[in-house]
């Protein structure tokens, strides 16, 4: 876990919620992409970036996604990876449970239950080739 990201998190859970608020994600990248825009520092030229997240799939109906998210900058030398696991109906995928009735505004409880999903992301980054992260 990055402590700097989980405290930058923090510090903008508002900002995230207000995301989750608006609309119901539709994948699992646009949870990620929620949580790294949320990390992202406009004044560090290397800070993570959300506009380079790339998804790596092997699964079918249930499976593996690693999301690989680049330093901002040209040509980085820095990537962050997080991998969640996901299911094949609501009954055994947490996105798809919480997305149940996506055909109304999110609730209360459903901003919070993605809020969770972000919350878990962000522990779940790590550094690549960074042992201690």
């Amino acid at each position: 876990m990055i402590k700097e990201f989980v405290s930058r998190f923090m510090d903008k859970k508002a900002e995230i919620a207000e995301v989750f608020s608006k609309a119901h994600p539709d994948a699992y990248i646009d949870v990620v992409r929620a949580v790294v825009s949320a990390l992202h520092d406009d004044e560090d030229y290397n800070s993570i970036d959300p506009d380079r997240i790339h998804q790596i799939d092997d699964g079918e109906w249930q499976g593996t996604l690693v999301f690989v998210i680049a330093a901002s900058g040209y040509q980085p030398n820095d990537y962050w990876y997080v991998k969640v696991y996901y299911g094949s109906c609501s009954g055994c995928d947490t996105l798809e449970s919480i997305r149940v009735y996506a055909d109304a505004p999110p609730t209360k409880e459903q901003v919070a239950d993605y809020m969770s999903l972000a919350l878990h992301i962000v522990q779940g980054l790590k550094k690549m080739g960074d042992d201690e992260s």
